[in-house]
C-alpha cells in the first residue's frame, strides 16, 4: 500500500538534503551499477582516517543477492554459508581491489569482513542487464510554472536554476497557454556551460482552457506554441477537430464525448508531428469533476494516444486523494494489460516559499533511464516506458511508481548515487542564477564544474574503466 501524501508541514520544506545512509559516506565502493554477468573490477577503502582500513591486511568479501536469500534453504536467519566470499587484502594505502560477476539483475550487497568473520561494511550494488547499464538516470520535472503564466512566479532561468540545486538533470517550463517561459530560459542560458538539459514545454488548454496537457518539445512554425498557433488559425483547427469528431462518432465506447476525444487527438497529434512528447496533465485533477473522465482516460491509454500520464503531482489537495486515484487507476490498467509511462511532477506555480503561498517545489518528480540528454533522448526513453514517478518526502527516499524492475533500480539509486550527484549538482545551480545575473566569476566557475556529474556517473556506473580512487 503505498503513501503518497505527506505531512504539510513538512512538504513546504522544499531544500531538504536527501537522507544519507554510513553505508554510503563511510566507505567507497566502484562501480555501484555493473553489467549482469559481465566479472567487473572493484576498488574498496574507507574514507577518511576514521574508517580507514588497515594497509597489507587479510579481509573478505560477501556477495549478498537481496532476492534470492540464502536463509530460505537453510531455514536459518543469519547463516551465511551459501553466500560466495573471496578472500582479499589491503595494499600499502589499504585499498582492496577484487573482481566479481554478478548472476542476475537484482540489488547485491557487498559485504566486507574481517578474517574472524566480524563485519566491517555493507555497500550495495546494482547489477543491470545491458539495456539498462547503457542508460543514464535523469531526475526531471515537465510541468511547472514561471512568471510567464497569469499564476506563475519567478524568472524562467532562476526558477531552473533552483531546480539544479535540488539535483534535477533536466526541466520543461509549461506554462499555460504559453512556450514563452522555457524559450526564454533557453535561450538565455545557451552561453552557460551547465550540464541540466532544458526542453521546450507548454501546458495547453485549447479550445478555451479545458483541456490539461503537457506539450514537451514542440514548436509549431516560427516558433510559436500550441495554443497561440491555434487561436491564429482558429477556423482551421476548429473544421479539422469537428471532422475527427465526425470520423470517430460511431466508432467510441460509451462514455467519450466526440468532440472531447477529437480536441485532445487533435493536440497530442499535433505535438508528435512537431517532434514532441505529449503527457496527460492531472487527470483526476478537480475542478468541479474529475479533469479526465474514466472513459476517455481508459480509451486514451488503450489507443496509445498520448506518451505518458502523470500519476503524482503537486497541485494536490491536502488528502492527496488525486495521486492516489491516479495511481490506482494506472495499477488496474496494468494488471488488465495495458500500460502507459507514468511521470511525477511537482505542477509548482512558485519556488520559493513566501508567508501567504506555499510552494509545491519539488514535491514530486520524474526519473528516466536515457541514452543522452537531448530532447530525442528523453522521448526515447519516456516512449520505451523507461520512467517511474517519485513523490519526494522531507528527508525521506519517498514513494515510487512504476514497473517493480525499474522502481528497484530507482530505489538504489536514490539511496546510494543521488546524495552524491545532488551535492555536485547544488554547486552548478547556485552558479548558473549568478551567472545569468551578471557574474563573470560564476561563469567561469561553470566551466570549472561542467562534466562532473557526467564523470561522476561514469565513475558510479564503472565506464571506460573510471573507478580510481
Amino acid at each position: 500500500m503505498i503513501s503518497l501524501c505527506q505531512n504539510r508541514e513538512r512538504k513546504y520544506e522544499t531544500m531538504q538534503l536527501m537522507p544519507i545512509r554510513p553505508r554510503i559516506v563511510d566507505y567507497a565502493l566502484f562501480p555501484r551499477v555493473i553489467r549482469v554477468r559481465v566479472e567487473t573490477s572493484f576498488i574498496l577503502y574507507g574514507v577518511g582516517i576514521e574508517t580507514a582500513l588497515a594497509p597489507n591486511t587479510a579481509y573478505r568479501v560477501r556477495f549478498l543477492p537481496q532476492e534470492e536469500i540464502a536463509t530460505a534453504r537453510t531455514l536459518c536467519i543469519g547463516d551465511n554459508g551459501c553466500y560466495p566470499e573471496i578472500a582479499v587484502k589491503t595494499d600499502e594505502t589499504g585499498v582492496i581491489t577484487f573482481a566479481h560477476a554478478f548472476p542476475r539483475e537484482e540489488i547485491y550487497t557487498v559485504r566486507l569482513l574481517r578474517e574472524n568473520g566480524d563485519r566491517v561494511a555493507d555497500c550495495k550494488v546494482f547489477a543491470a542487464r545491458d539495456d539498462l547499464w547503457e542508460r543514464i538516470p535523469m531526475r526531471g520535472n515537465t510541468h511547472c510554472h514561471v512568471c510567464f503564466s497569469s499564476d506563475g512566479h519567478e524568472d524562467p532561468v532562476i526558477a531552473a536554476s533552483l531546480y539544479r540545486k535540488a539535483g534535477y538533470d533536466y526541466l520543461a517550463i509549461t506554462d499555460h497557454h504559453k512556450i514563452d517561459g522555457s524559450v526564454y530560459a533557453i535561450d538565455h542560458t545557451s552561453d552557460l556551460p551547465m550540464e541540466m538539459a532544458l526542453y521546450y514545454g507548454e501546458e495547453v488548454h485549447v479550445p478555451n482552457a479545458y483541456l490539461h496537457i503537457a506539450g514537451i518539445g514542440a514548436r509549431m512554425p516560427g516558433g510559436e506554441g500550441l495554443d497561440a498557433y491555434y487561436h491564429a488559425h482558429e477556423e482551421e483547427v476548429n473544421a479539422k477537430v469537428a471532422a475527427i469528431a465526425a470520423a470517430y462518432a460511431d466508432k467510441l465506447p460509451a462514455g467519450v464525448e466526440p468532440l472531447d476525444f477529437a480536441w485532445r487527438k487533435w493536440v497530442s497529434d499535433t505535438i508528435h508531428a512537431r517532434g514532441g512528447i505529449s503527457i496527460i496533465a492531472h487527470p483526476f485533477w478537480e475542478y468541479d469533476a474529475n479533469n479526465t473522465s474514466n472513459a476517455m482516460l481508459r480509451y486514451m491509454i488503450e489507443t496509445k494516444l498520448f506518451d505518458a500520464m502523470e500519476v503524482i503531482h503537486g497541485q494536490d489537495d491536502p488528502d492527496c486523494t488525486d495521486a492516489n486515484r491516479q495511481v490506482a487507476f494506472w495499477n488496474d490498467l496494468r494488471a488488465e494489460g495495458l500500460f502507459i509511462p507514468v511521470v511525477g511532477v511537482d505542477d509548482a506555480h512558485r519556488r520559493i516559499r513566501n508567508w501567504d503561498y506555499a510552494s509545491d517545489f519539488n514535491m514530486a518528480y520524474t526519473i528516466i533511464f536515457a541514452k543522452d540528454k537531448s530532447m530525442a533522448g528523453f522521448a526515447e526513453a519516456i516512449r520505451g516506458g523507461y520512467s517511474v514517478a517519485v513523490s519526494h518526502r522531507a528527508g525521506m527516499v519517498g514513494d515510487v511508481v512504476g514497473t517493480y524492475r525499474l522502481t528497484t533500480f530507482a530505489i538504489f539509486l536514490l539511496e546510494n548515487y543521488y546524495p552524491f550527484h545532488d551535492d555536485l549538482c547544488f554547486e552548478e545551480g547556485r552558479a548558473v542564477k549568478e551567472a545569468y545575473l551578471g557574474s563573470e566569476e560564476d561563469k567561469r566557475l561553470l566551466g570549472v564544474l561542467n562534466g562532473r556529474v557526467a564523470r561522476f556517473t561514469d565513475k558510479f556506473y564503472g565506464r571506460g574503466g573510471k573507478t580510481d580512487v
